[in-house]
């Protein structure tokens, strides 16, 4: 006899996008899509189709991409206030 745990990853519209059966493997890929729900929500939130805001995540989180994403992330700093908020 074998006792076998398997460990899906589950999108919000409830399909298996992932059985793993090393738990760290199912927790990297549903970190993953937690990410990407949340990068095309924003861009969905912006105008942007479900679809279309889904593509531009998964192509954000790509390997190469997210590095050179995460690159250019590190050096934006937040803008100075605009001259009527100094003045409140």
């Amino acid at each position: 006899m074998t006792i076998r745990t398997v460990h899906q990853v589950v999108s919000k519209a409830g399909t298996i996008i992932g059985e793993f059966m090393d738990i760290k493997l199912a927790k990297d890929l549903d970190n993953r899509t937690d990410v990407l729900y949340f990068i095309a929500d924003l861009v969905e939130n912006a105008g942007i189709d479900e679809a279309t805001a889904e593509k531009v995540a998964e192509i954000m989180l790509e390997d190469n991409t997210r590095k050179q994403l995460l690159g250019y992330l590190k050096t934006v700093k937040d803008l100075p206030l605009a001259d009527k908020e100094k003045i409140d």
